[in-house]
Protein backbone atom coordinates (compact mmCIF):
# COMPACT_ATOMS: atom_id res chain seq x y z
CA UNK A 1 0.00 0.00 0.00
CA UNK A 2 1.39 3.66 -1.37
CA UNK A 3 4.66 4.63 -3.18
CA UNK A 4 7.31 6.39 -2.25
CA UNK A 5 8.59 8.69 -4.94
CA UNK A 6 11.95 10.73 -4.50
CA UNK A 7 13.04 13.70 -6.34
CA UNK A 8 16.12 14.97 -6.93
CA UNK A 9 16.79 18.85 -7.55
CA UNK A 10 14.67 19.95 -10.21
CA UNK A 11 12.29 16.69 -10.74
CA UNK A 12 9.18 16.56 -10.77
CA UNK A 13 6.43 13.90 -10.78
CA UNK A 14 2.82 13.73 -12.15
CA UNK A 15 -0.07 12.19 -10.22
CA UNK A 16 -3.77 10.83 -11.34
CA UNK A 17 -6.24 11.14 -8.38
CA UNK A 18 -8.51 8.35 -7.85
CA UNK A 19 -10.95 7.43 -4.88
CA UNK A 20 -9.19 6.95 -1.57
CA UNK A 21 -6.25 8.22 -2.90
CA UNK A 22 -4.07 11.11 -0.38
CA UNK A 23 -0.54 12.28 -0.79
CA UNK A 24 1.99 13.95 1.35
CA UNK A 25 4.07 16.53 0.64
CA UNK A 26 7.26 17.12 2.07
CA UNK A 27 9.63 20.81 0.42
CA UNK A 28 12.73 21.49 1.52
CA UNK A 29 14.51 24.86 0.88
CA UNK A 30 13.67 28.39 0.36
CA UNK A 31 9.87 28.03 1.48
CA UNK A 32 8.86 31.67 0.95
CA UNK A 33 9.63 31.66 -3.05
CA UNK A 34 6.34 29.05 -2.83
CA UNK A 35 4.51 31.49 -1.38
CA UNK A 36 3.60 33.70 -4.43
CA UNK A 37 2.72 30.52 -6.09
CA UNK A 38 0.23 29.40 -3.47
CA UNK A 39 -1.70 32.93 -3.19
CA UNK A 40 -1.88 33.38 -7.36
CA UNK A 41 -3.38 30.11 -7.61
CA UNK A 42 -6.09 31.00 -4.86
CA UNK A 43 -6.37 34.30 -6.78
CA UNK A 44 -6.90 33.50 -10.06
CA UNK A 45 -7.95 29.68 -9.92
CA UNK A 46 -9.61 28.77 -6.61
CA UNK A 47 -11.04 32.07 -5.43
CA UNK A 48 -10.78 30.86 -1.94
CA UNK A 49 -10.25 34.21 -0.18
CA UNK A 50 -11.02 32.85 3.39
CA UNK A 51 -8.54 29.91 3.33
CA UNK A 52 -6.02 33.08 1.49
CA UNK A 53 -6.31 34.70 5.05
CA UNK A 54 -5.67 32.30 7.12
CA UNK A 55 -2.83 30.95 5.03
CA UNK A 56 -0.92 34.65 5.28
CA UNK A 57 -2.36 34.97 8.48
CA UNK A 58 -0.56 32.18 9.39
CA UNK A 59 2.69 32.68 7.67
CA UNK A 60 2.97 36.18 9.18
CA UNK A 61 2.94 34.73 12.66
CA UNK A 62 5.13 32.20 11.99
CA UNK A 63 7.62 34.64 10.38
CA UNK A 64 7.36 36.83 13.62
CA UNK A 65 8.09 34.17 15.80
CA UNK A 66 10.96 32.92 13.55
CA UNK A 67 12.45 36.51 13.68
CA UNK A 68 12.48 37.02 17.38
CA UNK A 69 13.75 33.31 17.62
CA UNK A 70 16.80 34.44 15.93
CA UNK A 71 17.21 37.82 17.61
CA UNK A 72 16.76 36.91 20.82
CA UNK A 73 19.48 34.12 19.71
CA UNK A 74 21.77 37.19 18.74
CA UNK A 75 21.37 38.57 22.19
CA UNK A 76 19.24 41.75 20.74
CA UNK A 77 15.78 40.78 22.63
Amino acid sequence: AGDTILHEMGEATSVQWSAGTWMVEYGRGFIPSTLGFALSDTIFSTQDFVNMFYTVKVYAKGLLLETSTYLSELGIF
